[in-house]
């Protein structure tokens, strides 16, 4: 009588590895969502200086005033532009056009040090500057912009 042998695995090496992924799976994960939150605080913080970046290119190169109502309740942000040259962004009396969508930060704080919550840039390539801060359980990031030349500086800050 032949006797044919088949491969197979036993049923305490199949457990085993089932094990040996449960741990993998509940130590991994808590470092994957953090990794996951460093990530998206840090690319919203890049997005927020590139918008900023557009809106001074957009000063400057059309000549008109950009500005952008930072709303702390909502998290956005939502840019206007008037053709009307004026030093004081906060004017009601000039009429501002939405050009753009909002931009929203999702689970992300931000915090704004602008006055009345109003950053503006001017044609001349300065701006009445102020400092917007992006904040999650995941980290910290301050974007700076300096009035005299909207000079736009984004820092990481350390905890």
């Amino acid at each position: 009588m032949i006797r044919t042998h088949t491969r197979a695995f036993t049923l305490i090496e199949v457990i085993t590895v089932i094990a040996v992924i449960g741990i993998l799976a509940a130590v991994l994960t808590p470092q994957i969502d953090s990794w996951l939150g460093k990530s998206k605080i840090r690319t919203s913080a890049d997005e927020l200086q590139q918008y900023l970046s557009f809106m001074k290119g957009e000063a400057l190169g059309r000549g008109v005033v950009v500005k952008t109502k930072i709303s702390e309740n909502e998290n956005s942000m939502v840019i206007y532009s008037s053709s009307e040259i004026t030093s004081n962004c906060q004017n009601s009396e000039i009429e501002w056009e939405n050009i753009n969508n909002n931009l929203d930060f999702k689970n992300i704080e931000l915090i704004s040090d602008v006055e009345d919550d109003e950053l503006c840039f001017f044609p001349d390539g300065s701006s009445n500057g102020g400092t917007i801060t992006l904040k999650s359980r995941h980290g910290e990031y301050e974007i700076r912009v300096l009035s005299a030349t909207a000079f736009i500086e984004k820092t990481k800050i350390e905890e």
